[in-house]
């Protein structure tokens, strides 16, 4: 007659039939890529993105570990070390964040004047020339066409 479950402990089971409780690899990659993300976070976009998979998956990692009594410090260590590597990353990338706002809100199109002062030598000067043709038509009628 086999034993009563209900008395038996885990002591007194077979050891072969006693399976240790794992958890998800999910819970585990959210801190390992939260590390890696604060690591490389002094790179800027390499930070930046492995930042953010960071807080994604630790995200889900969370969800997942919704409705069972695991352990839910290795997500939130993953999400925290993610969000201060996207800190990080953003202020190391925030001047060429800046330029690229700023080129999107001007449409990317320089004066003039702007492409003249920023022009280096005669064949820039052209080129601005050629570009802003009508302006430059119009103040200075007198010069030669480019």
């Amino acid at each position: 007659m086999p034993p009563d479950p209900s008395t038996t402990s885990a002591a007194d089971a077979d050891p072969s039939e006693v399976t240790p409780r794992r958890r998800p690899g999910i819970v585990v990659a959210a801190p390992v890529l939260g590390v890696m993300a604060l690591v490389s976070a002094w790179t800027g976009w390499g930070g930046l993105a492995l930042g953010l998979v960071a807080v994604v998956v630790a995200l889900v990692a969370f969800s997942r570990l919704r409705g069972r009594d695991g352990s839910r410090r290795g997500p939130l260590a993953g999400l925290a070390l993610g969000v201060v590597a996207v800190g990080i990353a953003v202020a190391v990338e925030w001047s060429t964040l800046a330029g690229a706002v700023t080129y999107l809100e001007t449409g990317g199109v320089r004066t003039l004047d702007e492409c003249m002062r920023q022009a280096q030598n005669e064949k820039e000067q052209h080129v601005c020339k050629s570009q802003h043709l009508d302006e430059y038509r119009a103040r200075y009628p007198s010069e030669i066409d480019p």
